[in-house]
């Protein structure tokens, strides 16, 4: 049974021949009907405050349980671009080996088609040194038969003159 301050004000006890005093009684009434104010006060004010606290734990607590949420979709989100960069890295990497063997093909190739066209050169070259060489060596024996040709053909013999007959 749940007294209220204000039963306990309006209680009365019949008289008795040998009884309490009457006005103690109802100073204590009065008393205990105060402390009973004040702690029916208290007790609704710390239920008040307990609904606000326990109302902001729980929005608190919605508040953690939604960063977490977010923490863990920010930490999704990271790990699959980092690993998208890694990838895009592999990708680039690879990418940039074939392009580098490529290039290494091609000046290797190019390299084998300078040093034949070289060759040919070095080839021509001596080809026509000995063209030169022969041709050369064609006039020396030219002018060397026009020189022989030339001594032999200065020399002048002279007839000796007939004398005349007087």
């Amino acid at each position: 049974m749940a007294l209220t301050p204000l039963e306990i004000q309006k209680m009365r006890f019949s008289k008795r021949m040998r009884g309490f005093d009457p006005d103690e009684v109802t100073n204590l009434l009065e008393l205990v009907a105060e402390e009973l104010t004040a702690r029916v006060t208290e007790i609704d004010r710390l239920e008040r405050e307990n609904r606000y606290f326990r109302q902001r734990l729980e929005e608190t607590e919605q508040r953690e349980h939604q960063l977490q949420q977010t923490l863990l979709r920010a930490q999704k989100v990271s790990d699959e671009i980092t690993d998208a960069a890694k990838r895009d890295a592999g990708l680039m990497a690879r990418e940039a080996e074939l392009s580098a063997d490529r290039i290494l093909r091609q000046a290797i190739e190019q390299s084998t088609r300078i040093e034949g066209r070289l060759e040919e050169l070095r080839t021509a070259r001596r080809e026509l040194q000995l063209r030169l060489k022969n041709t050369l060596d064609l006039f020396q024996s030219i002018l060397d038969a026009d020189r022989q040709d030339e001594r032999e053909t200065a020399i002048v013999r002279t007839l000796p003159r007939k004398q005349k007959e007087a």
